[in-house]
Parts: structure tokens; sequence; C-alpha cells
């Protein structure tokens, strides 16, 4: 981010924290004088992110949660409230996919994503709003979405890569997370939780932890406007904008951040 958002005042809870999207997300986030409550699946694995990032402990805590489990949320919610003292916004940015052939479709597999993109974001929204209407404390959540929430993977591009391409239920999963964002960004005002509620929903991005053929990222070159995929950092400052008190007159917005690809 070459402008930074000044996060000084926020604690912001953020799942899916190891991940090559939450762990830019989390460094921007302390980078702009914030505070995080991270989760995920594995104590392990972000502690090597916090490592690789030399995040100071002091500003951010790292909770092994598996968001499927509405206890393990309110635990690390808890634990993060007593540490900061307060939790200002929330950045559900966890989610799975599974990528086999839907003819091959498990029932396990599809329980799987949806319970992690779909019941565990709305539980993390659930136990954030019912803390801000008890507290009376105003806060803002932004839900990552993904650009199969409003388009079909396109099997042109993963011809060359058929292991990559996307579930129908891995869309269908982020689909509902725009409707949630909708939903509650109406609703949670209505109901007395004064939170600002936003999506943002990325297009292809670069895996730098795991690149992408150079085949795949030939193919994709051309179905998107700008010619290429997306960097994880140009993710970030959309999602930070709408946390910050910038985006204080946005709510119920799907902010869709993919070079275009989704226009044509």
């Amino acid at each position: 981010m070459k402008n930074k958002i000044d996060l000084s005042k926020q604690v912001i809870m953020l799942s899916g924290v190891s991940g090559s999207l939450g762990q830019k997300i989390a460094n921007e986030i302390l980078l702009g004088g914030g505070k995080v409550i991270g989760i995920d699946q594995s104590k392990e694995n972000m502690e090597k992110v916090a490592k690789t990032y030399n995040w100071n402990k002091d500003n951010i805590l790292l909770h092994e949660t598996d968001i499927r489990s509405k206890h393990e949320i309110e635990k690390a919610f808890s634990d993060g409230l007593s540490r900061f003292g307060k939790v200002t916004a929330q950045i559900n940015n966890a989610g799975v996919s599974i990528f086999s052939p839907w003819m091959e479709r498990e029932e396990k597999d599809f329980d799987w994503v949806t319970d992690v993109n779909l019941k565990g974001t709305f539980f993390c929204m659930q136990i954030f709003m019912k803390y801000c209407i008890k507290s009376k404390n105003s806060g803002s959540i932004v839900n990552i979405a993904s650009h199969y929430a409003v388009v079909a993977p396109d099997p042109r591009i993963y011809s060359s890569d058929p292991s990559r391409k996307n579930s129908e239920i891995y869309g269908a999963t982020k689909a509902g997370v725009v409707q949630m964002t909708k939903y509650f960004s109406v609703n949670a005002l209505h109901d007395g939780a004064n939170v600002r509620v936003n999506s943002v929903t990325p297009g292809g991005i670069r895996n730098y932890l795991n690149p992408q053929s150079e085949n795949f990222q030939k193919s994709y070159a051309k179905i998107c406007p700008m010619g290429r995929l997306a960097e994880a950092d140009e993710i970030v400052g959309p999602i930070l904008f709408l946390i910050s008190d910038d985006a204080s007159y946005v709510n119920g917005h799907n902010l869709i951040v993919d070079g275009g690809a989704t226009v044509w």
C-alpha cells in the first residue's frame, strides 16, 4: 500500500491469517498501527508466518480456531477481547475450495466447503455483531468473496492446469457470502448493531506461495482487460479502505477488484 490507512485505533479480528492473502492483510494492519486477532486452523503455520514477517507479538494474538465451530470462534473472540480490550472490526477471509470434478463430488467435501465458507462466516459475523450491540460500540465487517460469486469459471483458462479449476460449491458459497453481506448491511443496523458490512470480490490472484503455471497465467491474461493476475497486495488496500473511517458511509457494497475480468 503506497498510502497507509490509519488503523491505529483498530483491533481487527482476521480469519485465515496464515493464508496467502490473510498474511498480507495482517501485515498491513500492523504496519498501519492496528492490532490483530488472527485466527486459523494451525497454530504452527501461524507462528511460521509471524516469524517470516517478524510481527510484534504485543500487537497480534494468534489463536488456533476452526471456524466451523461456533464455540471455537467465541473463545477466540473472548481471548482477543481480554487481550486488547475491544474489537472494532472483522475481516472474514477464511475460505476453502474443492477441485475435483463435480461428477465426483462427495457429500463430505460439499459439507466442508459450505461449513467453512458460509457457516463459519455467518457465526463470525453473529458473534461480532452481538458484541457491538451489547457494548454499544460501532464496527465494520469486510467479507472476502470471489469473482466466482458473480461469474462461472471459464474452462478455457484451465485447459493447461485442470487441477486448479474451481468448483460449483465454491462459487455458490461465495455468492452466499455476498448475499449475507447485503442482508446484514440492512438488518444488523435495523436490529441494533451499528456495524457497516461490505464485501470485497477479488478476481484471479497470483499465488506467490504456490504460483500458477505460466500457461495458466497467460490464459488468464487473455480474459482480463488488464492482461494479468492480481498481486495479493493489490487486494489488501480495498479491504482496509472499507474497514477504515474513510469508508464511513459505505455499507452493503460488494467491491469487485478483478482488473475488469467480470466486465466482459
